[in-house]
């Protein structure tokens, strides 16, 4: 019976235990949330900072009400809202997807990987850039480091940019669209 006894009193130490370390995370994620919105928040400037889940939201408004939301790690991002499909079978890498969006601007970046060759993923992406760019400037870049395929829109005020490169196995693909006059 003592055995027991021991065994419980042990079990309930080492669940108060695993708790305690959960209680100390979040204070420890409340502290540095409070911490970044006390560097943020100067001349007037209001901020909100959500870190949880291995991803952070910033909030802030300026003295004059002008917004900016960012948030990294967690980000959503669609292939409609980057305006370029995913590369088939790619995979978007932990983390790497970025949102901010300023006023009337929104900035979009995705990072993907693929087990396929740099120059068929960049040939893909070429392809794609191309039949969109009647009325837009289109730059194509080719190196040793990779490919970098840009367009440009000056008349929607938007660029998106696919810049492929080669990785360990396969190609790393970074996606960034910013857009002016649009949220």
């Amino acid at each position: 019976m003592d055995r027991i006894v021991v065994a419980t009193v042990s079990l309930t130490f080492a669940c108060a235990l695993g708790a305690c370390g959960k209680v100390q995370e979040k204070a420890a994620e409340k502290a540095a949330e409070k911490a970044i919105e006390a560097s943020l928040s100067k001349d007037g400037t209001q901020a909100k900072v959500n870190l949880s889940e291995g991803s952070m939201k910033v909030a802030t408004t300026d003295a004059s009400g002008k917004t900016t939301q960012v948030e990294m790690g967690s980000a959503q991002i669609s292939e409609s809202e980057l305006g370029v499909p995913f590369y088939p079978g790619a995979k978007q890498n932990d983390g790497a997807a970025l949102r901010v969006a300023s006023g009337n601007s929104v900035s979009l970046q995705v990072g993907l990987h693929s087990d396929d060759a740099p120059d068929k993923v960049a040939a893909f992406y070429r392809d794609k850039l191309k039949a969109m760019a009647e009325g837009k400037q289109l730059m194509d870049m080719s190196g040793n480091d990779g490919s970098s395929i840009s367009l440009i829109d000056d008349k929607t005020k938007s660029t998106l940019q696919v810049h492929v490169s080669k990785a360990d196995k396969g190609s790393e693909i970074a996606i960034t669209s910013i857009r002016e006059g649009s949220k």
